[in-house]
């Protein structure tokens, strides 16, 4: 008998609210990976977090849900401040929750991204990081909490205070530089961000005059970008219609199911960018924009800096809606890669139609490994800039590790040889990137842009899961008096 899943709609109060926002609206964003050092003072202090009412749920944000009648509308609180937070397994077990015996956690999350395995899939066993989830060849500080907040500009913190003789902290990104004044998104090497996102049904495509727009500005290309919620909330169908599977913990009892229903796993990481770099490179490789229209850059990431697809066939200059700019295929388009290389980071990490057999099949093999990212970029007072890459899924092999593994560091992606993504790729110099139709030379050489400063594997419950940790005794681990923060 078929099993059947929650109503998303009936659920929404208990999803965190970054499952359904990026809160582009804010911006000013600092992250903060927290290290548990007494489990006691760790729960007193996320109790606290949750007095504060910054933890919203699904439900607080965007439009109110229609009505019966209009004065049965629930108003929506205007939110100016919002923070996300997220355990390693390890984090879980400082605190005391552990997993039964028929329903444990997924293996990649038990290892953990630093664990010696983890790190050799994801070819990360020869790089040094500072921070990570448990211990493994990468070294660096093992963390046990994320924590993510969003402010508006001017908008003063409201977590409970950290005081400076029980933490340690390194912080990045609390500006708002990378917002330009039509609150667009940019990262370090200057390409709009947050685009290309997926679409959860029945999650955030339930406002009527948006979904309306958005499906207009597509062009027929919107389904494209619509997937199953159970490919990033555990307890819902997925792509292939299954019902992901949720973990439970001792001691739970509550109302929406089990322990990690209405949650999602968080693959993270911490990417530093080398912007001198990558402006050098545009440089040297000017003459081919002047030849093309187009920087080497923007071949190398796979989009112009605007955001428009390089198969842009319109008038470039002009600004058109997100969904506008994510309404492309390739297959028909550009089946060689003449306007975007088979190889381009963007190509890689979301090959759309691409793939597998005709085009109905490859969208529906893309849809298997979406992420939904909800990072943003950072600066520190350093100087030193890049990504905190946050991506949601619910199966971490099947989504975050896959792509990572067989489409960004696989070096025959699309029939190409010895080349792994121009942007994120672990391969040792000299790199190479190939560029279709040039008139002499279709390979360019290439140095690390960027490098991985930590990661790690964390679990985003539900509102209810959240207070169920702060209040649970059960069989937490006593430890020194403080909490110690790294963050990314």
């Amino acid at each position: 008998m078929k099993k059947h899943a929650p109503r998303l709609s009936e659920q929404s109060h208990d999803i965190q609210g970054m499952l359904k926002s990026g809160f582009g609206s804010l911006t000013t964003s600092r992250f903060r990976l927290l290290t548990i050092r007494n489990a006691k003072l760790a729960r007193a202090w996320l109790a606290a977090l949750l007095d504060t009412g910054l933890i919203v749920s699904a439900e607080q944000v965007g439009r109110p849900k229609q009505a019966k009648k209009e004065k049965e509308k629930k108003e929506k609180k205007h939110v100016d401040s919002v923070v996300a937070i997220g355990f390693t397994y390890s984090g879980l077990l400082e605190l005391g929750c552990r997993e039964t015996s028929e329903h444990p956690f997924p293996t990649p999350f038990r290892s953990g991204m630093g664990s010696e395995l983890r790190a050799k899939l994801l070819r990360d066993e020869y790089r040094q990081w500072s921070w990570t989830d448990r211990e493994g060849p990468g070294g660096g500080e093992v963390v046990h909490i994320l924590l993510a907040e969003w402010r508006g500009r001017g908008v003063v913190s409201r977590l409970p205070p950290i005081n400076s003789g029980a933490f340690s902290v390194i912080e990045a990104g609390e500006d708002s530089d990378f917002f330009d004044g039509d609150g667009k998104l940019s990262e370090p090497f200057g390409f709009r961000d947050g685009l290309a996102q997926p679409v959860i049904r029945g999650l955030r495509d339930q406002d009527g005059e948006s979904l309306a727009q958005a499906r207009a500005d597509a062009a027929g290309f919107y389904d494209d970008r619509l997937v199953e919620p159970g490919e990033f909330i555990l307890g819902y169908r997925n792509e292939y219609d299954e019902l992901t599977f949720c973990p439970d913990v001792q001691g739970w009892a509550g109302a929406s199911g089990r322990f990690t229903q209405n949650g999602s796993y968080l693959a993270v990481r911490q990417f530093e960018q080398d912007v001198a770099a990558f402006k050098a490179f545009e440089a040297a490789h000017s003459d081919f924009e002047t030849a093309n229209g187009v920087s080497a850059g923007e071949k190398l990431m796979g989009r112009r800096k605007n955001g428009l697809p390089l198969s842009w066939k319109g008038d470039t200059s002009v600004p058109v809606s997100d969904s506008a700019a994510d309404a492309f295929r390739y297959r028909v388009e550009d089946a060689d890669g003449f306007m975007c290389p088979k190889g381009a980071h963007v190509r890689r990490s979301n090959p759309r139609d691409s793939l597998g057999i005709d085009v109905q099949s490859s969208i529906k093999s893309s849809k298997l490994h979406r992420l939904l990212r909800r990072g943003r970029p950072y600066r520190e007072a350093s100087g030193r800039q890049g990504i905190f890459f946050i991506a949601c899924n619910a199966d971490l092999e099947r989504q975050f590790e896959f792509i990572h593994q067989r489409w960004l560091q696989n070096r025959r992606f699309g029939t190409l040889e010895s080349q792994d993504d121009p942007i994120v790729g672990s391969q040792p110099c000299p790199k190479a990137f190939t560029i279709p139709g040039q008139a002499s030379g279709s390979e360019v050489s290439l140095q690390h842009f960027t490098q991985t400063l930590g990661g790690g594997y964390f679990f985003l419950p539900g509102i209810a899961a959240l207070k169920f940790i702060a209040e649970n005794r059960g069989s937490a681990k006593s430890g020194s008096t403080h909490l110690n923060i790294v963050a990314g």
